[in-house]
């Protein structure tokens, strides 16, 4: 009996080692994508797209307006019907499943919605990218049950986000460990497209953070999932989505000789550790993160769950299927809603929202979805900001929503 309660507590002590939350690895110095516009990084280009920038080049953007264009409800034999689906589902494993609940929690709730837009949260912890590049194993198994369990099917699928990494890899070696996830993400997609015949969209999100790890957490931490890998995973999927684009005859999406669906980037959640980025966006490891320092709390998966919101309801290639259709939300009046800038970021005393449409409802809350303020927009609406607690906010202008900072 008195051993068994030793081994007992070796397991317990062993199980807090294994995997910890050090939080004072809050910064690494590197520099997220997303503030790398026109600048390099060991000799490659940051910013979202090959053009420095983190907007979608011309080419690609009409390309992927073709493909939201395409997209209508299907019945169960992926032909167009007026009572049918469209699916959008979500692919990764445990970090991105709680991100996608979050997130699809917030869509269904929208009373703008599409009715005929179903999401589908296939995530499934630990499993990696190496295990769902094999079409016949357990992880489609499962999603396929998921789809029919609903009364869908893998014809009605259209869209999909993706969040995912290899976890047994310990390749920390760069740009190579990149490039061979770039190629892993390629096989990915093309069991992807087999399995899922219509898919016509792929957002692809690169990781979270991962450095508040203690390394000695491998115990029970795919070696895969530890940073820097969290980093290079933004520059993996940057190069294939450039691998598209350039026309690469392995990556083409059109055609008699496609091999992959269309790609293009999802929200970018990487910070340096909690070094707040250019937008605003951070990550608080005392808050936002569990216990191992690699999967989110609940306030962050409420966070990246609003991040991800706020991205896809302003995103121009959702318009037309993430809506309501005849309704102003897919109008191009509302689409000038967009242009809204927010100042100062973060907010201090005051937000100042300019370039604003006059007579819109605009509601701010917290990450929590708690209203914090409500009104009607004026010409250079100003809000007073200075009792607010510092943190993360979000705006919902119209049908649309942007994340914010105040810092007190």
């Amino acid at each position: 009996m008195r051993v068994a309660v030793i081994l007992l507590f070796v397991c317990l002590v062993w199980s807090e080692m294994a995997a910890q939350r050090n939080c004072e690895n809050d910064s690494t110095g590197l520099i997220p994508l997303v503030d790398l516009q026109g600048k390099q990084w060991r000799g490659f280009t940051g910013g979202l797209y090959y053009n420095g920038l983190n907007t979608r080049p011309a080419d690609h953007k009409n390309k992927a307006l073709q493909q939201a264009a395409a997209i209508k409800p299907l019945d169960g034999n992926g032909m167009q019907s007026a009572t049918g689906k469209i699916v959008w589902i979500g692919v990764g494993a445990s970090n991105p499943r709680t991100e996608f609940l979050r997130f699809s929690n917030q869509i269904d709730t929208m009373g703008k919605k599409n009715p005929a837009l179903k999401l589908i949260n296939t995530c499934i912890g630990g499993q990696g990218i190496q295990k769902m590049n094999v079409a016949t194993d357990n992880y489609w198994k499962q999603a396929e049950k998921q789809l029919a369990d609903s009364g869908l099917t893998n014809k009605q699928v259209q869209i999909a986000w993706i969040e995912t990494d290899n976890t047994q890899t310990a390749d920390t070696t760069f740009p190579k460990a990149a490039e061979t996830l770039r190629d892993e993400f390629r096989t990915l997609l093309q069991t992807m497209r087999t399995l899922y015949p219509n898919l016509k969209l792929c957002y692809i999100t690169a990781r979270a953070y991962s450095g508040f790890v203690d390394l000695d957490a491998g115990a029970t931490v795919g070696r895969g999932l530890l940073h820097p890998r969290d980093y290079y995973n933004g520059w993996s999927i940057k190069m294939l989505i450039e691998k598209q684009m350039n026309g690469d005859a392995e990556y083409a999406f059109e055609g008699a000789l496609a091999t992959i669906p269309f790609i293009t980037w999802g929200s970018y959640h990487w910070t340096d550790g909690s070094k707040q980025r250019n937008d605003g966006f951070s990550i608080q490891c005392s808050t936002d993160v569990g216990g191992d320092g690699l999967h989110l709390s609940e306030a962050g998966e409420v966070k990246m769950g609003a991040q991800m919101f706020a991205y896809f309801t302003t995103d121009e290639t959702t318009a037309p299927w993430l809506y309501k259709q005849n309704t102003s939300s897919v109008t191009e009046d509302e689409h000038t809603t967009l242009a809204l800038h927010i100042t100062p970021q973060p907010a201090t005393e005051n937000l100042t929202l300019n370039n604003i449409q006059v007579g819109v409802p605009i509601r701010i809350t917290d990450i929590l979805g708690n209203t914090i303020w409500s009104g009607v927009s004026q010409p250079q609406q100003i809000v007073p900001t200075q009792t607010w607690s510092s943190g993360m906010y979000i705006l919902q202008y119209g049908v649309h929503a942007q994340p914010f900072c105040v810092q007190h």
